[in-house]
């Protein structure tokens, strides 16, 4: 059966000020890019640009379809630039109302994307406890060459690209979940002295706390 792709709008955050949201916001220009070729729409909004009072005007100027969300966050918010809450559970979460989202944010899922999805979200994808990954301390100034941080980040992004690509939530839940389970046996067949396991085992965490709320 042939498969046609739907065309989507797109709204990303992309916050840029430590470790973890450089290593993030690096390897969303992956979904990026694709979004570029692929999406009616692209709003992305990286560094100084993922505050709430931006995050909220380009929501409702611009109704995307499809939300990703990428930062730190706990189980009733997701922050952007400098750890400012943009999403919060009670506070603005109707504004994912219509919409996919899809937040690399740690332990998200467990309030904010219940309480959405109660509020007429389509759907949440995200982490019901904290998304681990691991990185090469050589590989600080060149996170997309990471191949530890791959590991993790490429089945991150293969969420997104599924949504752009027309696939229900729960079906890019599902992709996401494959693409972790590959990277686990790939670890698992190619054990080395060297490898303390660390991989396999966050590997494994954030593949059982990734969940789809619809």
């Amino acid at each position: 059966m042939e498969f046609y792709m739907r065309k989507s709008s797109l709204l990303v955050t992309r916050p840029n000020y430590d470790l973890t949201t450089r290593f993030i916001s690096a390897w969303a220009e992956s979904v990026i890019d694709f979004a570029k070729k692929q999406a009616n729409s692209l709003f992305d909004l990286v560094g100084e640009k993922a505050r709430r009072n931006i995050f909220e005007s380009m929501i409702r100027k611009h109704n995307p379809d499809i939300v990703f969300l990428n930062g730190h966050g706990g189980e009733k918010l997701v922050t952007g630039q400098d750890e400012e809450i943009i999403i919060e559970s009670g506070v603005n979460d109707n504004l994912l109302k219509d919409r996919i989202t899809y937040a690399l944010s740690c332990k998200s899922a467990k309030v904010l994307g219940v309480e959405s999805v109660k509020n007429g979200a389509t759907a949440y994808i995200g982490y019901k406890d904290d998304f681990i990954f691991q990185y090469s301390k050589d590989k600080i100034s060149k996170p997309k060459s990471d191949k530890t941080a791959a590991l993790f980040l490429e089945p991150s992004n293969q969420i997104v690209i599924s949504l752009l690509k027309g696939h229900e939530a729960i079906d890019a839940e599902r992709r996401g979940k494959d693409a972790f389970l590959k990277n686990i046996r790939k670890l698992i067949t190619s054990q080395t002295p060297q490898d303390d396991g660390t991989n396999l085992r966050y590997l494994v965490w954030d593949m059982q706390n990734l969940v789809c709320r619809e």
